[in-house]
């Protein structure tokens, strides 16, 4: 049985400072501390963007910060970046390396007959934009990786493809279909599981499974009704538990970070 866990949305800043008046320093050291206590037979983890608040905006402190705390965890990490983040700073800080051919940070991982495919849907610019993108290069570089492995795939990245039909569907990736027909060449994508919107959801899109995490940073409330208030909550926060074989490809939500109190 294949495990690993996805993080997202650490929003690290320097030493000192909040985001949004959370220590995202502290809830990253609660998350690890929480993976080698309850998740130390995973095989891997993943951290899926907006490593740090500001990155975008030439912040380091925050990825060598990052550096020293996954250097804690007790299973093999593995990364890509989000909107927040530069592609620059986090490759100065953990390696040249870390960019594919694609000059992005994407990257394989495979394990007990499944392949993780981690994408990188930064724009980078001299306008920062939050909303995402796959380049042609990248659909190409993805559409090869799934021709060449016949199992199962899990599909890991920042930015939600699929329409929430809510307000952050205006930072959607853009042009998700095109990344959709990529996909279903392949014809076992189990999920494909993001970040970025800060609540979780679920559901089917052209047939795959797609997938949205709370993540590390604030919460926030649903505007399912047209035009009602979106509310930043202290909780949960959130990572993917993902657990595979043939049959079944699972995700459980594990809040290591609740304010429900336990009932007696």
């Amino acid at each position: 049985m294949l495990k690993f866990l996805v993080l997202s949305d650490l929003h690290l800043v320097d030493e000192t400072e909040t985001s949004h008046g959370l220590d995202t320093h502290l809830r990253m050291e609660k998350a690890i501390d929480w993976i080698n206590t309850n998740h130390g037979d995973a095989d891997f983890c993943v951290l899926a963007g907006d490593l740090a608040d500001i990155g975008f905006k030439g912040a380091a402190q925050p990825y060598e910060r990052l550096k020293t705390l996954v250097s804690r965890l007790s299973v093999p990490c593995h990364m890509t970046i989000g909107n927040h983040d530069s592609r620059d700073m986090f490759v100065s800080a953990f390696g040249e390396d870390k960019r594919a051919e694609t000059g992005c940070i994407d990257r394989v991982v495979d394990a007990k007959g499944y392949r993780v495919i981690l994408l990188d849907s930064v724009v980078e610019g001299d306008e920062h934009s939050h909303g995402g993108q796959l380049s042609q290069r990248q659909l190409d570089w993805l559409r090869v990786r799934l021709d060449e492995h016949a199992g199962p795939v899990v599909v890991v990245l920042h930015h939600h493809a699929n329409p929430l039909h809510v307000r952050v569907d205006r930072i959607i990736m853009e042009e998700g279909e095109r990344f959709v027909e990529v996909l279903k060449t392949h014809g076992d994508v189990r999920q494909v599981l993001c970040g970025h919107v800060h609540f979780t959801s679920c559901g089917l899109w052209h047939g795959i499974p797609f997938t949205s995490i709370a993540g590390n940073h604030y919460n926030v409330t649903v505007p399912l009704t047209p035009g009602s208030k979106v509310d930043r909550l202290w909780g949960p926060a959130q990572m993917a538990v993902v657990l595979g074989n043939q049959d079944q490809t699972l995700v459980h939500f594990d809040n290591f970070f609740d304010g429900n109190p336990v009932l007696g």
